[in-house]
């Protein structure tokens, strides 16, 4: 994901239609005072980001639980335990 722009904060206010087409060619960085301030993606993009993240700590969680020392569990229940710290996480 290559960043389409960057542009002051002042200017997505007069180009809030442009600005906002182009963020579905890829992100655009915002600045004020001359200092990043934020990014702006399309909403598919901030998805898919999300996914890979996700896919991402699935892949370290499986690699720690591979060097862990001790018991082995198998998948479903190691699945089974990360819900219910992700459920009482939520409830929290």
């Amino acid at each position: 994901m290559r960043v389409r722009e960057v542009i002051p904060i002042s200017e997505l206010r007069k180009r809030q239609a442009e600005v906002l087409a182009e963020i579905e060619k890829g992100p655009t960085i915002l600045t004020q005072h001359g200092k990043g301030a934020a990014v702006l993606l399309s909403f598919d993009a901030y998805n898919r980001m999300l996914e890979e993240l996700e896919d991402l700590q699935d892949a370290m969680d499986a690699f720690e639980a591979r060097q862990a020392p001790g018991e082995r569990v198998s998948l479903d229940a190691y699945v089974a335990k990360r819900g219910t710290r992700a459920s009482a996480a939520a409830q929290s």
